[in-house]
């Protein structure tokens, strides 16, 4: 299988010319003695990877499986400010390793050259590292340092095709990511914190797509009829949704498509519920009423023509980019890589890095053996792979036995983690057969 052998390559990379090269450029193997780069790097890493709260002890049980015979004593003399620089560019080299599936998601997705879901996630820090990474000091950027993971997700193949690293207290909409060019006929998915009128403008001039929501305010023309109220005149349109050429912004004007529809009654309610918890935390008063009016709808704006999606086809595909939602999900409720443990600000650094790479080669092995794989649960999926760690290290060095430890891996988990049994429809059944939406654009 062609995507057991780019994960056992990517694998080889890791754990050998990166892990080679981080610890050449860190300092962190000042003598060589009982750890290598290698040796190090598969400890941490993999240690974290088979248990997320993995002890010195642990992790020198998982050193002997790597080649360096070490105590636990070893371990705790070992986290140092070296070590988290030794982890942090390691980390920075494998988020270049782009892993994908070969084979297309869903048939929809193969419209696009590729279908990009950008969307970032922050981890508090310790407060010592404030003038690195600057949090926000509130909820959102969790204190006085936080940092940011923009991460872009390929719907197509499942591949991490970039992961940037920015401060807690920066905006999404201000991230280097927001300008990146990934080709005409590719589609990009965000949220509302990525909205600007200049990005989409500069991504219609070079070819490629954009879908969001529209942003609350944003002015929005008729071809023929100029400016509008919007809600006025989506209440008078008639059939299930609504989709419409417009001319988006007052100054830009830039031609393309609104897509709306009314969501239930029970959902409006509990948007409206939200918004007013929020506005009232933020600003200390309650949203107008048009504002809160707006919870009766969902308004997407896009670029693709009506040729190559219908309005069903975008609500899946904005619905999906709840994908990359779920792995920021399992990164920390399962992998704990916001978690901070240890009396010093090193130990804790090194939990973090470790555990990020653990998520990224956790990630790997998952579109190895189930991405797309509408009958599997990837959160057991991540659960099952920890009890093939310890194949994997002692393999690491042989790519035949690699190999061997990936296709058992896939043969296990083709038996297994079957997701539990559900009313609604998955991400995958939906991508595959959009008339299973769980609820008609009425």
């Amino acid at each position: 299988m062609r995507i057991i052998a780019k994960v056992g390559a990517a694998l080889h990379q890791l754990f050998g010319k990166a892990a080679d090269e981080a610890a050449e450029s860190s300092g962190v193997i000042i003598r060589q003695r009982k750890f290598t780069g290698l040796s190090l790097a598969r400890t941490f890493v993999l240690g974290f990877l088979q248990n997320p709260q993995a002890s010195d002890e642990e992790l020198a049980q998982m050193a002997v499986q790597c080649g360096a015979e070490v105590t636990p004593q070893a371990i705790d003399q070992r986290h140092t400010p070296r070590l988290v620089n030794f982890l942090k560019e390691l980390f920075c080299q494998a988020t270049k390793m782009v892993v994908g599936s070969h084979k297309a998601l869903a048939p929809l997705l193969e419209r696009f050259s590729n279908v990009t879901v950008l969307d970032s996630s922050t981890i508090t820090l310790p407060d010592e590292l404030r003038d690195q990474y600057a949090g926000c000091g509130g909820s959102c950027g969790g204190g006085a340092s936080a940092m940011k993971l923009q991460t872009e997700l390929d719907l197509r193949s499942g591949a991490l095709s970039h992961v940037e690293i920015e401060p807690g207290r920066s905006p999404d909409g201000a991230t280097s990511r927001q300008h990146a060019r990934r080709g005409p006929g590719s589609l990009r998915i965000t949220d509302l914190g990525y909205f600007n009128m200049a990005v989409f403008a500069e991504m219609d001039r070079e070819g490629e797509y954009f879908l969001s929501r529209l942003q609350f305010g944003t002015s929005v023309l008729l071809p023929e009829k100029g400016a509008i109220v919007l809600l006025d005149w989506l209440s008078k349109q008639a059939g299930p949704c609504v989709d419409q050429p417009i001319l988006l912004g007052k100054e830009q004007r830039l031609p393309c498509r609104l897509i709306a529809w009314r969501v239930p009654e029970e959902q409006a309610n509990r948007r409206r519920q939200k918004l007013r918890r929020e506005h009232r935390s933020k600003y200390g008063t309650e949203p107008v009423a048009e504002r809160l009016a707006w919870c009766d709808w969902v308004i997407l704006v896009t670029n693709v023509p009506v040729e190559k999606l219908t309005p069903e086809e975008a609500a899946v595909l904005y619905r999906a980019r709840w994908q990359v939602e779920l792995l920021f999900k399992r990164w920390k409720s399962q992998d704990l890589v916001a978690v901070l443990l240890g009396s010093t600000v090193a130990r804790k650094m090194v939990g973090v890095w470790s555990r990020l790479l653990a998520a990224l080669v956790q990630h790997w092995l998952v579109i190895a053996s189930a991405w797309g794989d509408a009958t599997k649960s990837l959160s057991k999926v991540c659960e099952a792979i920890r009890k093939f760690v310890g194949r994997l290290a002692a393999g690491m060095d042989k790519p035949s036995e690699l190999a061997k430890v990936l296709a058992d891996l896939v043969a296990v988990l083709a038996k297994t983690c079957r997701r539990n049994l559900r009313s609604k429809p998955g991400t995958f059944e939906l991508l595959n057969d959009v008339s299973l939406l769980d609820y008609s654009l009425t």
